[in-house]
């Protein structure tokens, strides 16, 4: 079944490279879609993504997304004037011993 193009549609077969395109459901797959932009994600992808999402479903995945890389916590605090302490995977890393994040 395919799904009626959104305005993120020509971002998503870079971003989803392991979901075959026809099947790509941007309103089922938003946590997906909007970790990879975070992640992964141009300048054009985050402008599509806030556009497409609005900015307050952004920021609740943001805030609980279980994981982030340093790099993309720095940028989403910045963006959304959030504080680290207040995410969830911030959180989570506190909780781990950091030989699990340094091979």
């Amino acid at each position: 079944m395919s799904y009626p193009p959104s305005p993120l549609a020509e971002h998503l077969p870079t971003l989803l490279w392991d979901v075959h395109p026809s099947t790509i459901n941007p309103q089922a797959m938003y946590r997906t879609i909007i970790e990879r932009v975070i992640e992964r994600g141009s300048k054009d992808d985050w402008i599509c993504m806030l556009a497409y999402y609005g900015r307050d479903v952004v920021q609740q995945v943001i805030k609980t997304e279980p994981y982030m890389s340093d790099a993309a916590i720095a940028v989403v605090c910045q963006l959304f004037n959030l504080q680290k302490e207040n995410l969830l995977c911030y959180q989570r890393k506190q909780l781990m011993p950091e030989v699990l994040f340094n091979y």
